[in-house]
């Protein structure tokens, strides 16, 4: 039987790759090897796991992980040798020596019903319900689209591209003068045991049911994001210090009070707080909320550290 690679070799709007464990390239078609377009070195027999972004190449394995012969299917964020991102719509099987992955470029959905409307534009007034639909057909695939990229699909919360985007925004609207804006880092305290003793699909609900506690217990103007791996970040616009802290210990309490069922006990989690300063830029800002999320798990886990 020929490898699926094989029969889908020339596709380039359709992605087929096998990886081995380590993230090494097996097999690639054209589709896959399209995203490397821009270098001449071929990506086959190179480790390319670092150029799977959201999910990254770890998360992936394990989503894949099972005889669920559905595997791990939603969007799949990858780059390139200079650092640009796509994202593709795919699912990702495990298999025994690796990984298989079948996706396709979300773009070509848009792009078509994009032309579809604009055919539709040019047609008589006849027409005019199917371009009402059309539109509308196109709308809710960008809208989609759009949210999809911005979601972790894990725990239902925004991504790190979301919380970026929300950063740059917030800071620009403290240096208008319109309010303060703080920052809570959440790191879950000794996730790499509960993924050794229980494993990781005990480790993707306990990530999952932190996310919903941290979103269930914030504002609508918050922005709730996983920042990557155990780490979730909240951006509280309009919110000093005090109150940021005192938000953070009511996250922490509640953590620590509710049982995660398929873990049989409650998890704990660090906590780092911080207020944009005047002139702060963002990386100063990040590095402050980091140095705080640090203190707290170096000062015996399960507390929450303010940044000076």
């Amino acid at each position: 039987m020929k490898s699926f690679v094989v029969e889908l070799e020339s596709l380039l709007t359709v992605v087929a790759a096998v990886l081995d464990r380590k993230g090494v390239l097996l097999e690639a078609n054209a589709g896959f090897l399209r995203l490397f377009a821009a270098s001449a070195t071929s990506p086959i027999g190179t480790k390319v796991a670092h150029f799977f972004r959201q999910p990254n190449f770890v998360a992936l394995m394990a989503a894949a992980e099972g005889d669920n012969a559905d595997g791990y299917h939603g969007l799949l964020t990858i780059s390139d040798y200079a650092g640009t991102t796509r994202t593709l719509r795919g699912r990702a099987w495990r298999t025994d020596t690796g990984l298989r992955i079948l996706a396709e470029y979300d773009i070509a959905e848009l792009e078509t019903l994009a032309d579809a409307v604009l055919k539709l534009n040019r047609e008589s007034a006849v027409s005019q319900r199917s371009l009402i639909q059309a539109n509308s057909t196109l709308t809710r695939s960008q809208d989609r689209f759009l949210e999809d990229s911005l979601t972790d699909a894990l725990t239902g919360v925004g991504n790190r591209r979301r919380f970026e985007q929300a950063l740059e925004t917030e800071i620009n609207r403290v240096r208008r003068g319109e309010g303060p804006l703080s920052a809570v880092m959440a790191d879950v305290d000794h996730f790499k045991r509960v993924n050794d003793e229980h494993g990781h699909g005990v480790g993707d609900t306990v990530l999952a049911d932190l996310g919903q506690l941290l979103k269930s217990q914030t504002r609508s103007t918050d922005v709730v994001a996983r920042f990557g791996g155990e780490e979730f970040i909240v951006l509280m616009p309009h919110t000093g210090l005090a109150q940021a802290t005192l938000k953070a210990e009511q996250f922490r309490a509640a953590l620590a009070a509710r049982v995660i069922e398929a873990l049989g006990r409650p998890v704990t989690a660090s906590f780092g707080a911080a207020e944009l300063a005047d002139g702060e830029d963002r990386e100063s800002f990040f590095a402050r909320i980091d140095a705080a999320l640090y203190r707290a798990k170096g000062e015996g886990r399960n507390r929450v550290v303010a940044a000076p």
